[in-house]
Parts: structure tokens; sequence; C-alpha cells
């Protein structure tokens, strides 16, 4: 029920039970005399202006509803002056409420108030949202506060949910700047407030990073009893969990932002911790990379590229986005977060299957009812660990450095390669902390892209550009050069005035051949920086390197000996006598030695053992090996059996 009171006014108006806001108007309207009765259809601010050309002195409006509706019941009171004169411009104290302009009354005031107060009453223990000087409303819950003025004003609305406390806002305004009127608002639909209203602070964020997290924990607890063998695990070796927290604060701000950003539980921030213990350049023996551990194939179908300058899949923001569109897809098609993370471990075809057959058993095929290998079955379980551990610490007797609740890095983008030295020394960082943030680059030059993005503590960024522009010299000290026929890695090595294991690692070498295949390009270190090594960098294709590059083969020819040979290929004739297993340095023309790695050893089965046969200076030896039983097997020739 609803009913207004105007006490200067020859009548008054009681209407019954209201279903709309349209009808309440109406039938307001429709009782009134005719002057009101057309300010009633002007907007809630004219009306006011209205009213206080009628010298109203008081509007009381009372709204009571029932509590077991879920709705409050207010009350308002306001109270003013007659204007002393028509001529001068009315002040409003306020207009601020929350329901449809066609469903509010304000009223006018003649002279200025020094304080104004809206007063709530509780009717059920949900907090209600209060507009105020916005058109977003923000839940606050505010204490009571005297007023310290004999005008006051109260406007309450019945709103869509329940409210939790009475909460009086207090604003003390100059005389020249009367005060406002703060209301609840309707928590479904709030329009925008108009008049001169105080702000309420926001409550404050938290300034700890695992505070928001636990906050954002929105995935169902796992009910397993490996989840105690791991949490045991994990309390054991605090110093193996603080180096993992260590290194997640890098990288959770950006993780957790995402996150909130595509609605995900934020545990899911957590899940690095599994992979790869926030590792960077962690790799696995299925050769997966990254804090996510992708492997190859899912990092290309997730737009990481990986190229023989980068691996996309160790960039901390392209894997972070990848791996939660993957972690999307998967919640997606299975509708349950522990099934897609266990599709994550053990892929979604594997899982799909999983659960259909546990469904075909008459279970339900939820994640604990499914047949696992074990590797997915602890899964969930560490994470359920790492999470409970990350809730309670003192629980489990360890303690958790706090991360603050900030981005930590800022992205740049440049135009040209740079040496990563370089990068690091411009932004005043060293270079293993540089790589933490940028562990994508397999080269020492970051570079064979169109634009180069790099990551940087958020302090350091603008200081790094500065520098950057005030260096104008070339920042690139390496430059491009193309194998040919007959190169060796020590000769080249001492060419350009580095190591044999400098030149291995810059480029990917792992092959044990001295000699190197021709057409390939090897970064190798310039004279110093410039714009000549820049462009042979940029102009070069570089590719990898064959792992395994066949041996080559001399053929003892008159008049050579095992001396001139070594000295001929550029290795010492130990290391030459190693490689053809030669006790002594004798050669016999005709005879075969291999001159750029060890001497290929063929192996060929039999049934009690094998056969070893190796070129031992240009003749076939077979040497026995021993058989299943530890008996030595026979020198006597035997088929190689296919598998």
């Amino acid at each position: 029920m609803q009913r207004f009171k105007i006490s200067q006014l020859t009548r008054s108006i009681r209407s019954g039970p209201v279903n709309s806001v349209r009808d309440d108007q109406s039938f307001a309207t429709a009782s009134l005399p005719f002057p009101l009765r057309t300010t009633l259809r002007l907007s809630p601010l004219a009306l006011s202006v209205l009213l206080a050309g009628f010298g109203l002195g008081s509007i009381d409006a009372h709204a009571n509803a029932s509590a077991d509706s879920g709705l409050a019941t207010t009350a308002a009171s306001v109270t003013g002056a007659a204007m002393a004169s028509t001529s001068q411009a009315p002040a409003f104290s306020a207009y601020a409420t929350g329901i449809p302009a066609t469903n509010s009354i304000a009223s006018p005031v003649s002279h200025p108030v020094t304080t104004t107060a809206a007063t709530v009453a509780a009717a059920r223990s949900v907090t209600t949202p209060v507009a105020i000087g916005t058109q977003n409303a923000v839940p606050v819950a505010l204490t009571p506060q005297p007023t310290s003025a004999p005008a006051s004003a109260g406007v309450t609305a019945t709103g869509a949910a329940p409210i939790q406390n009475t909460a009086t806002v207090a604003t003390n305004a100059a005389p020249t700047a009367p005060a406002a009127v703060v209301a609840t608002a309707s928590a479904a639909k709030e329009p925008a407030l108009i008049g001169v209203v105080s702000e309420v602070p926001a409550e404050a964020p938290p300034t700890d990073l695992w505070d928001r997290i636990r906050a954002g924990y929105a995935m169902d607890d796992l009910d397993d009893p490996l989840v105690a063998k791991w949490e045991k695990f994990y309390a054991e070796r605090p110093d193996y969990l603080a180096r993992i927290v260590d290194r997640s604060g890098k990288y959770m701000f950006y993780i957790v932002t995402e996150l909130e950003r595509r609605g995900m539980p934020l545990e899911i921030a957590l899940l690095p911790m599994i992979e790869s213990a926030f590792n960077p350049i962690a790799h696995s023996s299925a050769k997966a990379a990254g804090i996510w551990q992708f492997i190859p194939s899912t990092g290309v179908n997730y737009g990481m590229k990986q190229d023989w300058w980068a691996d996309s899949r160790r960039d901390i923001v392209a894997a972070t986005n990848g791996a939660l569109d993957y972690l999307g897809k998967l919640h997606g098609m299975f509708g349950d977060w522990q099934l897609a993370l266990a599709s994550y471990n053990w892929g979604e075809g594997s899982v799909a299957r999983a659960v259909q057959r546990s469904k075909a058993r008459g279970k339900d095929g939820t994640y604990l009812a499914l047949d696992m290998p074990a590797e997915t079955r602890n899964y969930l379980p560490k994470l359920q660990a790492v999470k409970n551990i990350i809730r309670n610490p003192a629980a489990y007797g360890v303690t958790i450095a706090g991360i603050p609740n900030e981005p930590y890095f800022k992205t740049i983008t440049l135009a040209h390669p740079i040496d990563l030295k370089r990068a690091a020394q411009l932004a005043e960082m060293s270079e293993t902390d540089f790589v933490a943030l940028n562990p994508a680059h397999n080269r020492p030059v970051i570079g064979g892209r169109s634009e180069y993005q790099v990551l940087l503590p958020a302090d350091k960024a603008d200081g790094f550009l500065s520098r950057l522009e005030a260096n104008e010299k070339p920042r690139v000290s390496w430059m491009a050069y193309r194998t040919r026929s007959g190169d060796r890695i020590e000769a080249l090595a001492q060419r350009f005035g580095t190591t044999v294991a400098a030149i291995k690692s810059v480029n990917g070498i792992r092959s044990v051949a001295a000699t190197l295949p021709a057409g390939y390009n090897l970064l190798v270190p310039s004279d110093g920086p410039s714009e000549d090594a820049l462009g042979s960098i940029q102009n070069a294709v570089f590719t990898k390197f064959p792992e395994h590059v066949a041996a080559r083969s001399h053929k003892v020819r008159r008049g050579e000996t095992f001396a001139s040979i070594a000295r001929r290929y550029g290795v010492s004739a130990s290391t030459l006598a190693s490689w053809n297993r030669m006790g002594k340095q004798n050669v016999r023309v005709g005879q075969v030695l291999y001159v750029s790695g060890p001497a290929p050893v063929r192996q060929v089965a039999s049934k009690g053992g094998r056969v070893v046969q190796v070129k031992r200076g240009g003749k076939a030896v077979r040497a026995a090996a021993t058989g299943k039983r530890g008996a030595a097997v026979s020198g006597k020739k035997v088929s190689k059996r296919r598998r």
C-alpha cells in the first residue's frame, strides 16, 4: 500500500494496492487537482521547481510493503520553508532516487541546508546497492551519523532486493552549496541521479594478490585421499614452494586479470605451479614448453609460433592467452572444470572416451569415476593441495610471500632487432631477470619478426624507452654467416673470436661432427654493432641444423700419413685415432678413416645377444656380445631380424 499526504493541500489522496509504477502514477495523478496533475507528468526535477512556487512547506511520503515479499519498509520526510519571493531561483536540497522518476516526488526548500540524511530501515539480511552520484550502484554499508541542522531530508524507495543495514549518509555543505539526499536504488534498474550528491568510496581492493585469488575460488573442492598426500608433499618442502611463489610473482597479476576478464575460476592461476613450477623455460620429455607446458601441435593451434628465432610457447602473454582460451574451450565441451583440467593434461579425446566408458558401467562420468593414467589421476589432487595451502598457509606450517596486487610488467614494441644483452642493459636489468620476462627467444638477438615485443618491469619501462631513443648506434653485435663445404666449427670459432661451445649454443647445434653441412646460416659475433651486421641478420633465413650429420670419410692415398691426414682436416692425431677406434696411428693405402666424427656403429641382432660390427682402420671386425644368460655369443654371422 502507498499513501501520499500533502499537509498544506485541502485534500488527501489514498491509493489501493499498486501493481506497477505506471498504475501508481496514473492513480495518484488522477486524484490531484489539475495543476498538480500536470506537474506530476513532468520530470521530478521540474516537479520540485513547480512545487516550490506553490510554497509547500512539507511533503511526507510513506511506502509500506510486505516484508514477506522481500520489500523494505521505508519512510521519508522532506521539510522546508516557503519561498520568500517567487522571483528568487529556488535552491534544491537534492534529487536522488533509484526508482523511476514517475514514482518519485521531491520537495523544494527556500534556504540552504547544512545537513541532509537518508535513513533506510532494514527488512531482510541482504545488502541493497546504494546509488550515490553515479549511474552504477555500489554496495555500501554505512554507519548512522547524527544530523546537525533542523532541516533534514530522507528519501526511500521500494527496491527489488531486501535491505540489510540501516544506513545514514550525512553530508556537510557550505551555506551556498546545498547538500544532497542519498537514496537506495532498485537492484534491477537504476537511472542516472540528478543533483548535487556526495561520493561514498567503494571498498578498497586487496593489496595482496593472494587475497584476490582466494576470493575468486569458484571450483568445487576435490574430495580425494590423494589431496592429503600432495598437501604433505608441498608442506614438507617449504624452500621449493617458496621458489615457485617467487617466480610466480612476475606473471600472476596478468594471469589473474585475464581469468577475471573471462569469468573463469581464479584457482586456475595456480595451475602453472603443477605444470612447470612457474619455470618459464621448462621443457618436458613430451616436448612441452613454457609455464603452461604446451606441446608443439597444440601451441600452433592456439597461435604460438615456433621457429628458429623464438618459441612463443614460452612467451608469457601468448601462452597465457592460449592456455585460457584452450581451457575455456574444454569447459564448453564438458561443462565441468574438473573434466576440463583433466583434458588439459590428458587430452580431450582421451577424457571423452573415459567418460563414455564410465557411464557405460553405470557411473556418473565425473573426474573421480574415470579410469586415468597415474599422471592425470594425481593432476587435480596436486592442484587442490596447492589451493588448500594458499587458502590457509598457517594450517600447513608454511609462509607464502605476498604479491602486490598491481601490474608487474609492461609490454614494449620495438621496430628493429636488438641484442638481448643490450636490451637488458638499457632496462638496467640482469640478463637472468630479463630472460625471466622474455623467455621465448632462442637466440642472443631479439629478431626474426616484423615487430619485437619485450616485457619489462612496470617501473623500468619508461627508462628503457628514453635510453633506447638516446642510443643511436646499431644495437646488434651478431651477423649471419652461411656455411660452405668443409667448414669446421673449430675453424669458425677461431675466425670469429669465440668458442666451439658458444657457436653450438647460439645456433642450437647438437651434432658432434666437427664439419658443418653446407648451406646453413649461423649467427656469429661481428666486430661490433654495425649496420652491415644488422643487415646480414635481417636478410638471412635461419633454419634448424640437423641433429645428426653423416660422418665424413677419407680414403688413404699413397704418400699420406696419419699425421698429415689429421692436419688436413684440422683435428689432432689423437682425436682422429679415437674417432676411428685405433690404438696405433698407422695407416695403409686404401684404408678408410672418418675425419669429421666418430665412425658409425652398426648393430646386428642375434638370438642370444648381438654382434657389433665396427670399422677399425678400414677393416670390419666382429665383436661378440653377451647373451641373455651371460654367455658369449659365437662370432658367426647372423641375419638381422626386422621388427
